[in-house]
């Protein structure tokens, strides 16, 4: 019987890895899963040590101030990977904390799986160095991605965008019509909803003006964060709701955006967009020190253009993001271009299956070892 700790930071990877555990169970049913993650992990199967997908602690400033916490958490789980020697570590993005955790974990002897690649394209790219020499295996989402470790030596494999998998077991509820359901989607991590949120509202107040008949609805992770949400509507009339991000996408003529995983999200379910990003001034700082592309929504990295209009830091006002998003809204030939490019995006990234082509690896990787 193999055994198996994980690490997931953050929603997104909690969705991830509780749909890879869920592929390694039926591949290997008696095999055992413990470590960092979220709920969804733990309902996958995973005792869950910590909830750290659930804290979502993101962003240069905002580690900072949680610095102490963070601490104490990586050194006892360093202590809990030399007290159980798994099998193998999966870690699951999350690089600031992941990639230190993989180096503790290669002087153990533990392998090191990691699934869904930090962002070296983007920044800090010298990483990939830093990976080659800790990874024993890297699976990617993004075809582009594969090539980039290969060339530095890192055994790698391409298995498709997880995403696709999530979607794929999602069943919109019948009767439902796409008519004037507007999204907003300003976050899950408490930190995005003081500086996204206000400025959707504002942008919603705008489409309110021009289409009276339109629906705000607004997706939220939990009952703490639509408390936090409403305070911030400070009386528009949005329909906050725990849950059912996909139930809105499914019917959405449009969505505000904060810029994450939402935004792949939003394209798979073809819907248009704009995609806003704010943060704290020292974090926006660093990163424009950093970061090393022309795009940050990952639907126009994989475009590789500018599919999806961006408004970042200052430009996220309702000024600049009214007029774009009326357009989107309106039956334009702007509107009908971008749904043309989503399809495209979508149809790049392949169907579904990757959870199980992970798990395949994975699975291969830790028997090899045994049998080769």
């Amino acid at each position: 019987m193999k055994r198996l700790f994980f690490v997931a930071g953050e929603s997104s990877g909690d969705i991830h890895g509780s749909n890879l555990i869920r592929a390694l169970r039926a591949m290997r049913p008696g095999w055992s899963f413990e470590g960092l993650g979220g709920k969804l992990m733990a309902g996958a199967g995973m005792d869950l040590r910590h909830d750290l997908a659930g804290e979502a602690i993101m962003g240069f400033a905002e580690v900072l101030r949680h610095l102490r916490p963070i601490r104490r958490l990586f050194h006892d789980t360093v202590a809990r990977l030399r007290e159980t020697r798994p099998d193998a570590l999966v870690l699951i993005d999350y690089p600031g904390f992941n990639l230190r955790l993989a180096a503790e974990a290669k002087k153990l002897g533990i392998p090191v799986v990691y699934y869904i690649s930090p962002q070296v394209w983007a920044w800090k790219k010298r990483r990939i160095h830093t990976i080659a020499r800790l990874v024993d295996l890297m699976l990617v989402i993004f075809p582009f991605e594969e090539e980039l470790y290969r060339r530095v030596g890192v055994p790698c494999a391409y298995v498709g965008h997880p995403l696709l998998d999530h979607i794929a077991l999602y069943h919109a509820p019948d009767g439902l019509s796409k008519e004037m359901v507007i999204g907003l989607l300003p976050g899950s991590r408490e930190q995005e909803l003081r500086r996204i949120a206000p400025v959707m509202f504002e942008i919603a107040a705008g489409i309110l003006e021009r289409h009276p008949e339109a629906r705000f609805v607004v997706p939220c992770v939990n009952e703490a964060r639509a408390g936090q949400l409403r305070a911030l509507a400070g009386g528009f009339p949005a329909e906050l709701r725990v849950g059912g991000m996909y139930d809105v996408l499914s019917r959405a003529r449009f969505c505000l955006v904060a810029s994450g995983t939402a935004t792949l999200e939003t394209a798979l379910f073809g819907v248009p967009m704009a995609i806003l990003y704010k943060t704290s001034a020292l974090t926006y700082w660093i990163a424009r020190m950093v970061v090393d592309i022309k795009h940050i929504g990952i639907v126009n990295i994989l475009a590789k253009r500018g599919v999806v209009p961006e408004f970042i830091q200052h430009g996220a006002t309702r000024g600049s993001v009214l007029p774009a998003a009326l357009d989107l809204i309106g039956d334009t030939p702007a509107r009908r271009q971008m749904l043309d490019e989503l399809r495209a995006v979508r149809e790049g990234l392949g169907g579904a299956g990757a959870s199980g082509r992970a798990a395949e690896k994975i699975v291969g990787l830790l028997e090899e070892n045994v049998h080769g």
